[in-house]
């Protein structure tokens, strides 16, 4: 593992992310011989029956999102490394053993930490696999009953989810050299609709002033899954990542009802020396701006029941 450490760092570096995947790169083999946290809860029972819209927190970028009577997740990820050397904090909060179905798969990106082949291989292949435009040539048969490649705005419908690619601002490649030539394509957030309820997942993104603006006008989401990390500082982020303060603004833009932070707590990005910085930060920005209580805030493992079946009867 040691000999092949020099060459996976400069794989990083070629990923157009230097500066962080250096210190996120030196940081894991720090700890390399370290324990790996258990989850702090554990989702026994992926599917709800007295749910319309459930949502799960797996970890990291991974969300298991029930709607009515169907299952989806993001991003999967399983495995205890990334690319080897890049350990998770926190153990993931689901077995995907217990996963009676899936439904979709989606994919945001081609990076080792959100297209985790290792993980894929854990999953259901009963449903279908959604990539962003340009993945296909990554993607090895998994053995899913289809596999969908989807250019922005883009949409397909599959056992009545209908399911569209939105645009987002990040970047992708999976090799670091690929990066070079993939900067505008190879990355996307989803739309998923079923019956009443829609969902969006952003993936991962930095904030951009019109693009979540539009999703809004196009969509009316129920639940917004958007990453809050790398970093727990009170600025927007970067180009290609949101902090806790550019998440609530993508929140905002998108006018969904509901949002569940991702993409923190898991693995160490070298931003900030205490991994729950972000979701503290967050929560802080959150009651200050009047949102607290449209914040889904579980851990890794946990599941919440945000619309019960049947809806409870609001009276004027």
């Amino acid at each position: 593992m040691l000999r092949i450490a020099p060459f996976l760092l400069l794989t990083f570096l070629a990923s157009g992310c230097s500066t962080w995947a250096a210190r996120m790169f030196t940081r894991s083999m720090e700890r390399i011989s370290d324990p790996i946290a258990p989850a702090p809860a554990s989702i026994t029972t992926p599917v709800q029956p007295s749910a319309e819209l459930a949502v799960a927190w797996v970890g990291h970028a991974t969300a298991l999102i029930q709607l009515h009577d169907r299952l989806i997740i993001t991003d999967p990820l399983f495995t205890r490394t990334v690319g080897i050397v890049v350990k998770r904090f926190i153990e993931a909060g689901l077995d995907p053993s217990l996963l009676p179905r899936l439904d979709a798969t989606l994919i945001s990106h081609m990076h080792f930490d959100h297209f985790s082949f290792g993980s894929i291989d854990q999953l259901p292949k009963d449903g279908i696999l959604v990539i962003p435009t340009g993945a296909l040539r990554y993607t090895p048969e998994f053995g899913f009953r289809a596999v969908h490649e989807l250019e922005p705005w883009e949409a397909i419908e599959d056992a009545g989810l209908r399911i569209t690619a939105v645009p987002v601002q990040h970047f992708s490649g999976r090799y670091g050299f690929d990066g070079a030539w993939m900067r505008d394509h190879g990355f996307t957030g989803y739309i998923v609709e079923y019956k009443n309820l829609s969902v969006f997942f952003a993936g991962d993104t930095g904030y951009h002033t019109e693009l979540f603006k539009e999703i809004g006008r196009r969509f009316s989401i129920d639940l917004a899954v958007i990453p809050i990390g790398p970093g727990g500082s009170w600025e927007i982020g970067s180009r290609i990542h949101v902090h806790p303060r550019g998440a609530l603004m993508i929140f905002q833009d998108v006018q969904a009802d509901y949002m569940l932070p991702v993409h923190h707590k898991t693995l160490f990005y070298g931003f900030d020396q205490d991994p729950s910085q972000s979701i503290m930060t967050l929560r802080a920005l959150a009651a200050e701006m009047g949102l607290a209580d449209r914040i889904i805030d579980i851990d890794i493992g946990e599941q919440k029941i945000i619309i019960p079946f049947p809806r409870p009867v609001v009276t004027p």
